[in-house]
């Protein structure tokens, strides 16, 4: 009996009307053509790209980001579930409608009567509309909860009046396919219509309403024609709407996302050929980034998650690409700086990487920004404190402008050693700017050193021959003076035979690892929480003890996010640890990347000033951090609201857990 089960395609359909709808269908197939090939020609606007595609690797990535959804993940749990209903289920129908394509001009190859079915019939056949039914109520249910979240208004994602079409075309396609799949049903009186389920269940709604086998051609025939309009309206209008950003995001996530982080290096010689440094004209764009731009959907996830925007800074990584995508389609350009992105908005990025990791369909804001930063550095158009920074890293190897025999102030009383004196150490201790010449962050280096000391570490530190590692310079757009600073230290490096390396700071670890090998420095670089944890782990140290009072820990943005350093520090705090609600590779940015601990802004107009608050909210009397910059920023945060909280590094707080067992003759 199931070998019986199919249907007649172009059923209750004449002549005439399948030659209009072959005509509209090479319509709306052209205008969509064109429609992408005039994307395609913006993008090509853009420089070429110099990394092949690897081309077994890039089917992975839309194998698992695009088609598996994997790419959504981490805030709006409901939005990321509705944006799966709707893709799994368009696609599915979309399938489908290819497959039944293939049964008609199948069948017309083979020389079959259209009443004839080829393979769309039995067992494929049931399986095939249930299927359907299934997936074309998950792309309904995915839209109306687009549309009703559109309704409250209540959200980041930008609206136009477009979207409701949009979402207004997929539900009725979704309701009217349904619809005729009724009508369907009653006129050729359907052996077990039931296996298309939500058909069947409308057929009893027509049946109900009078429509019977004397009276359901007319209405068949008129629902199918309106369906099918919409249909090719829709099809055209995709490269022209908000879903164009589904042609580009096939695009943009086939390539592997950039580690967070990284940046590219740019050259001398490709200054001297083009006189133009960093990225001052659309143009200068790789044509991958201008790609990207359509494949923003403008759903404000980055902007719910940029630390500047909630602080009131004027930056919504959002805006910054959609003023990109719009300055892209502009026939004559106006300027990039200034009437399109103003330097205000630049400088306001902490280059969390918050943006790039949120970021389901590979877009990376924060990339736009310091590619523009460095075209603003090459003009001369960074002033103040931040500039003055700059000089005193080229000038005096930091960014205070210290003496460089002033490094080992730091470990007075300590006799720490250095490379020179302990050549044959194992483990390089890199004290970093910060350690060396901020009183405050002194104590973090001097409390490594003892636990090392204490754990029997063979280690050594630079001394007056360690220089900034430049990793501020480089997010804040100074590309040559970091490699003039790389350069510096990979020598001394090379020198001193330099294997492994331990630090405290975030940035510096994450310079080491991923700046440094660009220019052939390759060491093995870990963060001091991992390296200590790891002398607990084997019974040289102990972890912070447990305590009454709560502890809470902030995650620096560069040690979690970017670097997916999380359970290391957290090993070696007491089981008393509070966690914010913004924790692990979600963490909220102190306020200090990308340049910004160089900006002389007030404690109180700081970005950063809500995970103080978050901070203060857990009730908690501690405040564990690891890294150098979220030390400052998080004192000078909380001093600034009065608040009797002590910021502490994790070390400081394992050495005081340490240092009652150690006798009195120890350093």
């Amino acid at each position: 009996m199931t070998e019986d089960l199919s249907r007649e395609i172009f059923g209750n359909l004449g002549e005439t009307s399948k030659v209009i709808f072959y005509a509209l269908a090479f319509v709306s197939s052209g205008v969509f053509a064109w429609g992408v090939w005039r994307r395609v020609k913006l993008w090509r606007r853009g420089r070429p790209d110099n990394e092949c595609i690897d081309w077994k690797e890039a089917f992975q990535n839309l194998r698992t980001r695009a088609l598996a959804q994997r790419s959504l993940h981490g805030a709006r749990p409901k939005a990321s579930f509705a944006h799966r209903m709707l893709f799994w289920g368009f696609l599915a129908l979309f399938i489908g409608t290819i497959l039944v394509g293939i049964e008609h001009y199948g069948s017309a190859l083979a020389g079959r009567e259209s009443t004839e079915p080829l393979f769309h019939k039995g067992v494929y056949f049931i399986i095939y509309e249930i299927t359907l039914d299934t997936f074309g109520l998950l792309m309904i249910g995915g839209a109306m909860w687009f549309a009703f979240r559109r309704m409250r208004r209540d959200s980041s994602i930008e609206h136009r009046t477009a979207d409701w079409l949009v979402l207004s075309s997929i539900i009725v396609l979704g309701v009217t396919g349904y619809l005729i799949e009724g009508l369907r049903i009653i006129r050729e009186d359907t052996a077990m219509p039931g296996i298309s389920y939500v058909g069947y269940g409308c057929s009893k709604l027509f049946s109900s309403a009078g429509v019977n086998q004397a009276n359901v051609s007319s209405i068949h025939f008129g629902l199918w024609w309106f369906h099918s309009v919409i249909a090719f309206g829709f099809i055209a209008a995709l490269p022209f709407c908000r879903l164009a950003h589904a042609i580009a995001a096939v695009f943009s996530l086939a390539y592997s996302p950039r580690p967070l982080g990284r940046m590219e290096p740019v050259t001398m010689e490709e200054v001297e050929e083009t006189g133009e440094v960093g990225v001052g004209r659309l143009e200068q764009f790789t044509q991958r980034d201008l790609l990207r731009l359509d494949a923003c959907v403008s759903c404000g996830r980055c902007e719910d998650m940029c630390p500047a925007h909630e602080a009131g800074k004027p930056l919504s990584p959002r805006d910054l690409v959609q003023d990109l995508r719009k300055l892209m389609e502009t026939s004559s350009p106006s300027s990039l700086h200034g009437e399109t992105i103003g330097s205000e908005t630049l400088w306001a990025c902490t280059t969390c990487n918050a943006c790039n990791d949120i970021c389901p369909l590979g877009v990376r804001p924060a990339d736009y920004i310091t590619d523009m930063r460095r075209h603003l550095i090459g003009e001369g158009e960074l002033r103040g404190a931040p500039a003055a920074s700059l000089q005193k890293m080229q000038r005096a190897g930091n960014p205070w402008g210290l003496p460089e025999q002033d490094r080992l102030t730091w470990a007075e009383g300590l006799n720490i050693f250095t490379v020179q004196d302990n050549p044959d150490f194992d483990v390089l201790y890199w004290v970093g700017c910060s350690a060396a010449y901020d009183p405050r962050t002194m104590k973090v280096a001097r409390a490594v050193a003892q636990l090392l000391q204490h754990a029997d570490v063979n280690f050594a530190v630079l001394g007056p021959e360690e220089r900034c590692s430049g990793e501020s310079a480089r997010r804040m757009g100074d590309e040559f003076l970091f490699q003039e600073l790389a350069a510096t230290n990979i020598e001394t490096f090379t020198r001193h035979n330099v294997k492994k390396i331990v630090t405290h700071c975030p940035h510096c670890l994450n310079s080491l690892r991923q700046d440094y090998p660009q220019f052939d420095g390759h060491y093995e670089v870990v963060h001091h929480t991992q390296f200590l944890g790891e002398l607990v782990a084997a019974g040289k140290l102990k972890a912070a003890a447990a305590s009454d009072e709560t502890v809470t820990y902030h995650d620096p943005c560069y040690l979690a996010r970017v670097n997916g350093i999380t359970e290391a520090p957290r090993t070696l705090l007491p089981n008393s640890l509070k966690e914010m609600p913004r924790h692990s590779c979600q963490t909220a940015c102190c306020g200090a990347g990308g340049g910004r601990m160089w900006f002389d802004d007030p404690a109180t107009e700081r970005t950063g000033s809500g995970r103080i608050t978050e901070a203060l909210n857990t009730g908690s009397k501690t405040v564990a951090v690891s890294c150098p910059f979220c030390l400052t920023m998080m004192t000078d945060g909380i001093t600034a609201k009065d608040a009797t909280v002590k910021v502490c590094d994790i070390a400081e707080l394992m050495m005081n857990e340490n240092a009652e067992s150690w006798d009195n003759s120890d350093p």
